[in-house]
């Protein structure tokens, strides 16, 4: 009898240990993101969601940060997933260590932005939005930047970029990231891909702020937009022969893009 009890009890803990090694596994299309001596990445794939919006139905139940070999890690509850590719490292509370943004997806209200922190020794979550509030309904992140030149830092994401495109800009209060307002009619992601990088954050007038740079919703423009004083407004746009598909990086104050027709056009912004 005692031998049957210590043989189910290791098959037990072996078990364990392999649903908990399984559970460290990357995801497969997932990158590594740095922040000075910190790593991070997603792991835990799983097929839980289902919704596909970046190219496969694989998603990720957790997310480890690294510094100098100490690993951190936090695991979603199981009515969660994160539908992203990448940990966003930024510090931005100027503590001098990072904290991570990433999409967060519930399997019935769809997807929202998840902030968090290291504290302790443990990652806890920092601050989040509403869900947009039915599934498989998703948000892109533009990035972190101050917008509005006033110094303070704010997430700006493209809600639901296959549908209605609303540029949205976060504040920062307490545990709540507090939509500002923004506007409609742009994408920084085409449904189905894997390319996250459909935007650029520039500032392009030398004012101290940050601009966005990304497409019309149809991607047959290239708009120039900035968030200055709670007001958002597309300073500059350039119509395009074919929709983008593809951003370069802003060098030189200029962008080159790839076009669905193959062609490559550079625009001095």
């Amino acid at each position: 009898m005692f031998k049957a009890r210590l043989s189910t009890a290791l098959a037990l803990t072996f078990a364990t240990s392999l649903v908990a090694a399984q559970d460290m596994n990357k995801l497969p299309d997932g990158e590594t993101t740095k922040y000075k001596d910190y790593s991070a990445w997603l792991v835990g794939p799983t097929a839980i969601y289902g919704h596909a919006a970046l190219g496969d139905s694989i998603e990720a139940e957790g997310f480890v940060i690294e510094r100098n070999g100490t690993q951190y890690s936090f695991r979603l509850p199981a009515d969660q997933v994160y539908e992203d590719r990448r940990v966003r490292l930024t510090d931005i509370d100027g503590d001098g260590s990072p904290e991570a943004l990433i999409v967060r997806a519930n399997l019935a209200l769809g997807a929202s932005l998840a902030l968090y922190t290291i504290r302790d020794g443990t990652i806890e979550l920092m601050a989040e939005n509403e869900a947009i509030g039915r599934r498989n309904r998703w948000l892109n992140p533009v990035g972190i930047a101050d917008f509005s030149g006033s110094g303070e830092p704010l997430i700006a994401a493209v809600v639901t970029p296959h549908l209605t495109g609303s540029l949205r800009f976060f504040r920062i209060e307490g545990k709540r990231l507090v939509n500002l307002g923004g506007i409609d009619g742009v994408t920084n992601h085409i449904n189905g891909s894997r390319d996250l990088d459909l935007s650029r954050i520039a500032d392009l007038d030398g004012d101290g702020s940050a601009e966005i740079v990304l497409p019309s919703l149809e991607r047959t423009r290239l708009l120039a937009i900035s968030f200055e004083q709670g007001h958002t407004t597309i300073e500059k746009q350039w119509d395009v022969p074919s929709p983008i598909e593809r951003l370069g990086v802003i060098s030189g104050g200029k962008i080159q893009m790839e076009l669905r027709n193959g062609q490559n056009l550079t625009v001095a912004l």
